[in-house]
């Protein structure tokens, strides 16, 4: 039995479209009819709850922030209900570590019911990145694309083994149990300039938690925001910026840390 009888499912959260394009990438590469794409970046996703087909594959890619998953993330992925079906997972970081990541999406997985078959950590840009202070810029590239199309072999072949045999080899994943602390971040968050602000809203409809209002003024609820700069990136007028001594000092050590280029790991 080969993957074209299969069907596709791709779910993924990616507030600026790095994690997006990793896991479409790789979707496209297996050549398997996509039959589902849920893009739970959107707050619309609350209510989040899909049955995973017996006969389907499914691709799961989140961002890493601080070594950990998407906080926002955790309930809308605990809703899938899977029935021993297999599962790739995907974590992105931007070019520091993913930490325990990988393994918590692992643990995540196998509580909703999948079957683990393959796993990945690449490499996208920072959200902190900036033309001044690049980190991982334009990542993922040409080279990473290629090793997506690598990587959707291995798991073609490992897709094989799991539907002739039902059963695969444990994929084994590094990370710490318990992991990481889940540091609380300071209250800082992305400004408008109101000089430039065109009032397009792309930054308020961008942010994945709803962070952002026009009502009354453009105003940024500093506890909803997640640091991910969408609105930063996406906004036409470059109105938006997160330019503060804290976060500054942050992009700082990161340019210096992450120079070096890491490439993705797969397992």
């Amino acid at each position: 039995m080969e993957t074209s009888t299969a069907q596709l499912n791709l779910i993924y959260f990616s507030p600026t479209g790095t994690t997006q394009k990793i896991v479409q990438s790789i979707g496209r590469e297996l050549e398997i009819e996509l039959v589902n794409e849920y893009n739970i970046t959107s707050s619309l996703f609350s209510d989040f709850k899909p049955k995973i087909s017996k006969n389907s594959i499914t691709i799961i890619g989140l961002p890493v922030y601080g070594g950990r998953l998407p906080n926002n993330t955790i309930n809308k992925l605990m809703s899938i209900q899977s029935n021993g079906t297999p599962v790739v997972l995907l974590v992105v970081y931007g070019n520091r570590d993913y930490d325990d990541s990988l393994l918590e999406l692992k643990d995540i997985a196998v509580k909703c019911g999948f079957k683990i078959i393959a796993a990945a950590a690449f490499v996208g840009e920072h959200s902190l990145s900036t033309k001044k202070k690049p980190i991982a810029e334009n990542r993922p590239d040409k080279d990473d694309l290629l090793k997506c199309r690598n990587f959707s072999l291995k798991i073609k072949d490992r897709y094989n083994i799991f539907i002739n045999k039902d059963s695969i080899m444990e994929v084994i994943i590094p990370g710490n149990s318990p992991y990481k602390e889940r540091k609380t971040p300071p209250l800082l968050s992305p400004e408008t300039n109101i000089n430039t602000c065109g009032q397009c809203k792309v930054c308020e409809d961008v942010c994945p938690t709803n962070a952002i209002s026009f009502k009354n003024g453009i105003k940024t609820d500093k506890e909803l925001c997640i640091w991910c700069c969408a609105c930063v990136k996406s906004c036409p007028n470059n109105s938006r910026s997160f330019d503060n001594p804290t976060i500054n000092g942050i992009s700082n050590r990161l340019f210096v840390a992450c120079k070096e280029r890491k490439e993705p790991i797969f397992y």
